[in-house]
Parts: C-alpha cells; structure tokens; sequence
C-alpha cells in the first residue's frame, strides 16, 4: 500500500503548534481514558458474574435511569464552561471566570436537589414501569440511594468540566477517569464480596462522587486563583449570565437528549424485555464504549483548544485540528472495533455463562462505530463554534429515531432489535452534524491520510475477521492471526508518520520537557508591541504562542510550569 497523499489537506506542519497542543493535552486524556475503559469493563464483570442477571439489569436499567436525570439536572452548563472559560482566558477577559462559575453552578445546585428530591418521591411509582413487578422492589431501593448522590453528581461533573475550560485535563484524568471509577469499582467489588444486598450495591456504585466533588473542588480553585489572580471583571453580572446562558440553554436540551441517546436503549430493554435482558445488553455494549471513551477523550481535548481558535478567527488553524482528531481517532479506534466485532464471542464470555449469546450486539455496534470515528469530533466543532441550537436538533432527530425504533424492534428482536435502533441512531447523530460542519463552517474532518488509515486497518484487521468467520480456526490461530495484522498495521502507520501528523507527538512530548527543565522561565507579562498587535484589541504572536499581554497564558496555550 502506497503513502497517503497530503495534496488538498492541510500540510502536517502548517499550524504545527496547534497540533502539539492538541497532542499533548490529548494524550493525557487518552491515558484517561485507558483508565477509564478498564475500570468500566472491571465494574460490568464484577456485577454480571457476582450478581444474576435481574439484579444486575435492575442496576444497569437504575444508573441509566440516574445519568439521565443527572443529566437534566446539569443543564448543558459541561459544555457552557468548556466553551466560556477559554473565550474569556482568550480575549483578555479572565476576570470574568469567578462570576461565570457563579452563574453556572448556582442554577444547577438548585435544580439538582429539586431533581433529586423528585427521583426520590417517584420511586415507587416508576420501578414497576421500568423493571416489572418482579423486581419493582429492588428497583425502588436503588433509585433512592441515587437520588441522594444526584446533586453532588451533577456538582462534580460541572466542576470537573470547569477545569478543562481553565486549561488542565489532568483532573479529568486524575479525578474522574482513574480517582472516580477506580473507587466506583473497588467499591463495587466490596459490595460482593462482602454480600452486601442491592441497596449497598447500589450506595457503592455512587458514592464515589462525593470524593471526586471535593478533590476536583480543590482543583479548580487552584487554576481559577492562576488564571484570573490580578484581573479585575469586565462584565456585570446581568451581562455574562446573558451571554453564558443565551448558548448553554439550547446545550441544557441537547445534553439530556445525547444522554438518553447512549442510556435509553438500556432502561427500554429492561422495561420491553425484562433487567435479564438488560444485563446482556449492556455487557455488550461496555465494548463499544472502550472506543467510545477513545474519542470522547479526544474530543474533551479538543473542546478548549477549539473554543478558543475561534475566538480569534482562526478558522484555518481550526480546521486542521479537526483533521488531525478525526485522523489520529480512526488510527486507535478503527482497529479495536474491528477486533471486538471479530472476537466478539469469546470476549463476551468474561460476564458469565450466558452472555456469549449477545456477541451480535458487539458486532452490529462495532461496525456502525467505525462511520462515527470517521465523521470526527464534528458536534464539539458545531459547539464550539456557538451553534448549539443546531446540535440540539441534531440530538432530538437522533433520539426520536432511537426511541421509535426501540418500541418497534426490541418486541420484535430483543436485544439485537435494541442494537440495531442505536446504530441507526448513531448513524443519524453523525451525519446530520457533519453536512452542517461542511455548509456552514466549510471544515470537513476526512483526508487523504485518513482514507489511508481507514483502508489499512480494514485490509489487516477485517481480513483476519473475515478469516476467522469462515474457518474458525481457533483461539490461538486467531491470536497469531491478529498479532501479525497488528504488525503491519503498526508498521504501516509508521511509514506514514510525516503525514499522518504523528510527529506532533514526538514535539509535544519534547517541549514539555523542555517545560520541566530547570533554567529561566519565559515571561509572559511583556508591554504590548502596538507594531505585532492584532486588531481585536492585544493579542500578540510570538512563534506558535500567542496570549494576551499582561495576562497569564489561556487555556490551550503554553500554561505555566507545563499545565496541560
């Protein structure tokens, strides 16, 4: 297979210090995310094989229900962070950050305890409707120990997307993926072993975000002190609340509706099909996730990064970024779906005896994910670029197809039905951003290079699919099979680094070397040069930074002492 071309794409080294940023912030969350993934396939295992199959698809069917409300809860105020907090740090606003936390967080801690007070009172009433009679008792224990936690879930998750808008993902690595889940399985874990009963199961669950809220807490008090320390406001209180909410209103519907996208599926199977049911669906589907985290780790890098490209006019340089997120997500997810839809039998068997029959799941979730990598980050790119309206209708579409789709073919074909109702779902949630992204705001994520990379990984690993579906010829034949298609996969992933844009990472890791080496730090408060001023009012140029003057870095800038 010959080397990608690079004609018609943006070159791998033009705006090569956003790619480093993008790289570097980017790999922390992949690291994340790796935590994250084996955490979550840790705490399925531990409860399909210490619980049966009713309790764990009443747990499943339970904290589906709970992400949910918890999600109603946030209203969108994740995303209005991400977004703000970089447009403020960006445009010489960063006294402003305190007032819009306020604004963010006040509305939320209200609404999360009205929420959760209602979760609690309703119990009863909707365990029967969700699980059936049989296990409409457990069902009401576990939805009232979620609905204590829901405020202080909602709280942790605004606070830890807060750092993110301020400019680290190492909380969102530290705290969430590794601190959060990490305590969530091990907890879990001493549920079982223990013989704890479904309510502690489900105490153990949630608990972990009580920690997680007061570490993060902390964390974000620390880089807020940083970034604004010495910045006066610059906007009444009226006024940002104004601006914060008139984009993060939409975001509030938007982000309930891509909730109940990924979680309805899980509390539909349970109520149309029974928790047993439930229980294989979601085993199932916690591969896909694996991928999912992938790039939604990219995704959580890139938010920031983008925000504040666009924020200057910096539509070119934004656009690359897109490319190279959409490349170097089709380079590690297009491989692993492959292999899970190959394998999909024999992994499902670590859940238990039984869910091996859900491996069809795998494979029809698998193959539909390989079309939403390849589409890229394109509803962070409509977010960040302020059209959020358009990404809540985008997720209304979505839903309704999953929803009506469900009523229809988990009656008719179970789990399988439920599969195929979320892949045409995912396909929808994908496309329909990506011709808005293209008409609008003329960016398109696919490349030459990306083309390339989705052509490898399917020619090395899809023919070895191929190969083991008409012959089977066993575990360790499969293994050496793969092993030597992960090989040449590698390998051809190599010979195209250069164009790929690989090298970003190599730079990146270099630079923040450099960034830990003891010697002279560079200063950032220098009198602006009116000669190098842009425009827009102080922004200068040095190289691939670029900062206010008199301001501490933005976030997806240099930070100091190597922030990421």
């Amino acid at each position: 297979m010959s080397a990608p071309s690079a004609a018609q794409d943006a070159p791998p080294h033009e705006h090569a210090g956003q790619l480093q940023r993008l790289a570097r912030r980017g790999t922390v969350s992949v690291i994340g995310a790796g935590f994250s993934g084996v955490f979550g396939v840790a705490l399925v295992v531990i409860v399909t094989n210490g619980f049966s199959q009713a309790v764990a698809g009443t747990l499943f069917a339970a904290t589906a229900a709970f992400l949910i409300l918890e999600s109603v809860a946030l209203l969108g105020t994740d995303t209005g962070l991400v977004r703000w907090l970089p447009t403020h740090l960006a445009s010489g606003r960063a006294g402003d950050v305190r007032r819009t936390l306020v604004v963010a967080m006040a509305p939320v801690l209200v609404f999360s305890l009205v929420v959760g007070a209602a979760m609690l009172l309703a119990a009863p009433t909707l365990a029967p409707h969700l699980v059936g009679d049989e296990q409409a008792g457990t069902m009401t224990g576990m939805l009232r120990v979620l609905a204590l936690v829901l405020p202080v879930a909602a709280l942790h998750d605004l606070v830890v997307a807060a750092t993110r808008g301020a400019g680290s993902m190492r909380p969102t690595v530290v705290v969430e993926n590794i601190g959060r889940l990490g305590l969530q399985a091990v907890l879990v874990l001493l549920a079982w072993v223990l013989g704890g009963g479904t309510t502690m199961l489900a105490l153990a669950w949630a608990f972990a975000y009580v920690p997680g809220l007061l570490v993060s807490s902390l964390w974000l008090a620390r880089l807020v002190r940083r970034r604004s320390h010495g910045h006066a406001p610059t906007a009444g209180w009226s006024e940002i609340a104004h601006e914060f909410w008139s984009y993060t209103a939409a975001r509030g519907i938007a982000r309930v509706t891509q909730t109940a996208l990924k979680r309805s599926d899980i509390v539909m199977v349970a109520a149309l099909a029974g928790p047993a049911e439930a229980a294989l669906y979601t085993a199932a589907s916690r591969f896909i996730v694996l991928g999912q985290l992938f790039v939604q780790s990219v995704q959580q890098a890139l938010s920031p990064q983008m925000s504040t490209l666009f924020a200057r006019g910096e539509d070119r340089a934004a656009n690359t970024v897109f490319q190279a997120a959409t490349r170097w997500s089709m380079i590690a997810s297009w491989p692993l779906y492959l292999v899970l839809a190959a394998w999909a039998p024999l992994l499902m068997e670590v859940f238990g005896e039984g869910y091996s029959e859900a491996s069809e799941v795998v494979v029809i979730l698998s193959l539909t994910m390989l079309l939403a990598t390849a589409c890229g980050p394109v509803d962070s790119v409509l977010l960040m670029a302020g059209r959020s309206w358009l990404s809540l209708r985008n997720s209304a579409i979505a839903l309704a197809v999953n929803v009506g789709l469900n009523f229809v073919l988990i009656p008719l074909d179970g789990i399988r039905g439920a599969a195929t109702a979320w892949a045409v779902a995912i396909v929808v949630r994908n496309l329909l951003p990506l011709l808005q992204v293209r008409r609008q705001l003329a960016m398109w994520p696919v490349t030459r290079p990306a083309l390339s990379v989705g052509a490898a990984a399917v020619g090395c690993f899809g023919l070895v699919g191929l190969v083991m579906l008409a012959r089977d010829p066993g575990p360790v034949a499969d293994a050496s099979l793969t092993a030597v298609a992960l090989a040449a996969y590698l390998a051809l992933v190599w010979s195209w680094r250069e164009v790929l844009g690989l090298s970003a990472f190599r730079s990146a890791l270099r630079r923040r070397e450099r960034a830990r080496a003891p010697g002279p730090r560079r200063v950032l408060s220098e009198p602006r040069d009116p000669a190098r001023s842009s425009p827009n009012g102080g922004w200068r140029a040095t190289g691939s930074a670029a900062y206010v003057a008199g301001s501490p870095a933005p976030a997806g800038l240099d930070a100091p002492r190597g922030d990421t």
